[in-house]
Order: structure tokens, then sequence, then C-alpha cells
């Protein structure tokens, strides 16, 4: 049990940790984000190009990335809400939600390659 400056030393440091985990999930959000709009963008041009045919799997897979796209951002929300008592459990959450959300652009990149023509 830490006492005094012992609690106030972990608490520092737990603070200092959501911090940087917070800062780097915000990051990865971002460039995230960034790649997403490049498949999006892709996919968009090659339906367009008649080089793809729009199917019902791939919106269904695009939609299943934006929904768990929306899950980490909330996830992310919460977690730089929270206090140094339970940060560490929304942080299992959240990587959960990134390890749901990679699963979904993987599906999306095979959908979009399977409908290649």
């Amino acid at each position: 049990m830490l006492t005094g400056s012992g609690q106030n030393a972990g608490r520092r440091n737990s603070t200092a940790a959501k911090a940087a985990h917070s800062k780097a999930a915000q990051k990865k959000l971002i460039d995230s984000k960034t790649r997403l709009d490049g498949v999006k963008a892709k996919i968009r041009n090659a339906v367009t190009t008649g080089r793809i045919d729009a199917n019902e799997q791939l919106e269904r897979a695009q939609l299943a990335v934006e929904a768990n796209l929306k899950t980490v951002e909330a996830r992310l929300e919460r977690l730089r809400k929270s206090g140094e008592e339970n940060w560490e459990d929304l942080r299992d959450d959240l990587d959960t939600a990134w390890e749901d959300l990679s699963q979904s652009i993987k599906k999306l990149v095979a959908r979009f390659s399977d409908g290649s023509k």
C-alpha cells in the first residue's frame, strides 16, 4: 500500500501513462482515418471507372469499418475523460476496438480485391 509521496508518485506515473497512451492513440486514429480515406477513394474510383462492381458485400464491409471507427473514437474519448483509477480498464476496451477496426479494414480490402474485374 502506497502512502504519502508514494501515492502521489503512483498517481503521476498513472497520469503520465494515460496521457501518453491517449496521445499515441489519437495519432494512430488520425493516421488510420487518413489511410482509410485513401482506401475509400480508391474504391470509389474503381467503382466509377468500372474496374470493380459495387456490391452488397463491399457496402457491408465499408459500413462495418465506419461503425468500428466510431467505436474507436468513442472509446478513446471515454479513456481521455476517465480518471486515473479506471483508465487502464478503458485502455483494454480501446485495444479491443482497435483490433475490431483492423479486422474490418482487412475484410474491406479483401472485398475490394475480390471485386476487381
